[in-house]
């Protein structure tokens, strides 16, 4: 028994409606998140347009191209949300207005009705297409869920100009059951891939943060370890310790010693070149690990390190904090643990500070 049209709209109507459920309830349980909200609104338009028009695979009417298009709209803008970016830009705004103005302009023209339902089958295409240009040409390169995303949008740019093909008579019907299919199958996959890329942005941010330190921004050990595990090569340790840190709490409070802690980060990163590891070990320890670094060239930037912390105060309300801080510099062998080159970096620093603090030590 074959499908009738009316079933495979209401089928349609079911799988539009359903998607922009989930999107409206995910949207609903975080307003600050506009861009559920966005794709609830695209799909809550589909599902009207399923029901509401029977000329599917052709655009008779100008209010047919002027909401799938507006559909499509609504989508683009709040992957471009979803993504940070802003919501539109002119060509965009240019790219919305193809379809229904081409209906209009043909029609106004003298246009026949399969001259105009033609031009707005065409531009409406390319409207999805773009968006799907949009999608491949933004994002991690890599991503088989954005590439996903993007050949859904591609198929209904392509299932769109199926009708104008030159089917047999006996066969036409097979390209509007096609337009149908299409639209159910990448409705499913867009709002699946979305949800599963939400799903991957919140781990990844859940791992930046297990592996982070929350005051400073710097990793922490965990941080340190996983970051640096992945290479064993040789590679040029730092340890750093503020001087009399407790006394600066003790003077300022722990107000005063966060903002000397999140000074020292800052200072260091600014010193630190390319593929190097800044981690906060413990208080008012930090470690740096470069890879590839010879001992002289760590120990350099070591004592560039100490002038850079100990040259300016921290400014702190309307007071300045005075801070030094003494260094230990290891260097770790090709295969040498981390933990390893640490401890004795941490011994190094040891030594600096019976000298006397405010110095660099090399093990």
């Amino acid at each position: 028994m074959g499908l009738s049209i009316p079933t495979l709209q209401f089928t349609d109507f079911l799988v539009f409606a359903s998607c922009g459920a989930i999107f409206l309830c995910n949207g609903l349980l975080n307003r600050a998140r506009i861009y559920h909200l966005l794709f609830a609104a695209s799909f809550a338009v589909c599902a009207g347009m399923s029901v509401w028009f029977v000329d599917f695979g052709s655009y008779g009417s100008v209010w047919s191209p002027l909401g799938w298009s507006s559909a499509g709209a609504l989508f683009w803008i709040g992957l471009r949300l979803f993504d940070g970016r802003t919501a539109v830009t002119r060509p965009m705004l240019v790219i919305f207005v193809l379809p229904t103005a081409t209906h209009a302009v043909m029609t106004l023209a003298g246009a026949g009705p399969e001259a105009v339902n033609t031009g707005s089958t065409i531009a409406y295409a390319l409207h999805e297409a773009c968006n799907a240009l949009y999608v491949f040409r933004n994002g991690p390169v890599r991503s088989p869920l954005r590439r996903l995303i993007g050949g859904a949008l591609l198929a209904i740019a392509l299932a769109i100009c199926l009708p104008l093909l030159p089917w047999p008579e006996a066969s036409a019907r097979l390209a509007i059951v096609g337009i149908f299919v299409v639209d159910q199958i990448s409705s499913i996959v867009l709002t699946t891939s979305i949800l599963a890329l939400e799903a991957e942005r919140a781990h990844a941010a859940l791992r930046r943060m297990a592996r982070t330190d929350a005051l400073t921004g710097a990793l922490n050990r965990e941080g340190l370890a996983a970051a640096a595990g992945g290479d064993p090569g040789p590679a040029g340790v730092i340890v750093a310790d503020l001087d009399h840190f407790k006394s600066i709490n003790d003077r300022f409070g722990h107000a005063g010693g966060d903002a000397v802690l999140r000074e020292f980060t800052r200072r260091s990163a600014g010193l630190l070149p390319e593929g190097a590891l800044l981690a906060r070990l413990g208080g008012e320890e930090f470690g740096i690990v470069l890879p590839g670094h010879a001992p002289n060239a760590t120990a350099y930037l070591a004592e560039r390190l100490r002038h850079a912390v100990g040259a300016t105060p921290v400014p702190w309300r309307d007071a300045a904090i005075p801070v030094t801080v003494s260094v230990g510099v290891a260097r770790r062998a090709d295969g040498e643990s981390l933990h390893e080159a640490i401890d004795r970096a941490d011994r190094a620093l040891y030594v600096a500070k019976t000298a006397g603090r405010n110095r660099v030590r090399v093990a």
